[in-house]
């Protein structure tokens, strides 16, 4: 396994994009340093963080969205959180209630923890007064009961400046203005994924890379992230924030 991190924050982005379509669809019905050819970087961060017993990521995105009025940005708040049962999550364990700024994160079949915005909350959870994780604990499956303040803030990213449209064939360059107060950021069309070290604003995937996807609307996302780490009952955690910026697009040959 190359990183259990990267795969926490892959899903946390991909997630974002499904909350993301969902939204627009009812915009629709109301009338509406790199490497660039490597997937992972050396200098990415996330190439160092293999272990631990559990990874906490608050999530913050915007969406620029094409719908009948024009083009509107969606901004959602999410979160996703994962406790390992064997050090390197192969499998998860049960942290019982696990809640973000007091927005409760719905425990799937696999143990995983995810939060997804709904009609009577459709913008997600609100960070304007903090991050704020609190964890009921487990002791039958060794989670403590923890809660926890991220001090570090989200990082942050400027507009995508690509184009809106795709070539498989040509190859494809995803642009950001500006991104700072990051560890690591991540480049991904659709689910083709490029990670880099936090100061990298371009990444550039070949054909080869886009050969897998289908044709349509797609979704180019821009992903920096940041991270502390803190004890609780003997236990190590990551606490991850990352600001994810997307921008529908047509993926064409």
């Amino acid at each position: 396994m190359k990183t259990t991190l990267s795969n926490i924050l892959k899903r946390a982005a991909l997630h974002s994009s499904i909350a993301v379509i969902a939204i627009s669809l009812s915009f629709t019905s109301c009338k509406k340093d790199e490497d660039e050819n490597n997937n992972n970087n050396n200098n990415d961060p996330s190439s160092s963080i293999q272990f631990g017993d559990g990874t906490l990521v608050a999530v913050r995105s915007e969406t620029v969205q094409s719908t009948p009025f024009g083009d509107v940005t969606i901004t959602l708040g999410t979160g996703i959180a994962a406790f390992s049962n064997s050090s390197n999550y192969s499998s998860l364990a049960d942290a019982g209630n696990v809640s973000l700024n007091s927005e409760s994160l719905q425990k799937q079949s696999n143990n995983s923890y995810v939060f997804t915005p709904g009609v009577a909350n459709p913008t997600g959870i609100d960070f304007s007064g903090g991050i704020n994780w609190s964890v009921a604990g487990n002791s039958a499956s060794g989670v403590p009961a923890f809660t926890h303040t991220v001090s570090h803030g989200f990082p942050n990213a400027g507009n995508i400046t690509s184009g809106d449209e795709v070539s498989k064939g040509a190859g494809f360059t995803i642009t950001i203005s500006n991104i700072s107060n990051a560890d690591s950021v991540y480049f991904l069309i659709n689910d083709k994924l490029k990670s880099f070290a936090g100061n990298v604003t371009t990444a550039s995937f070949s054909a080869a890379d886009l050969s897998g996807l289908s044709k349509g609307q797609g979704i180019i996302t821009v992903a920096p992230w940041k991270f502390s780490t803190a004890q609780y009952g003997g236990k190590n955690f990551y606490f991850v924030t990352e600001t994810v910026k997307q921008k529908s697009v047509t993926i064409v040959d």
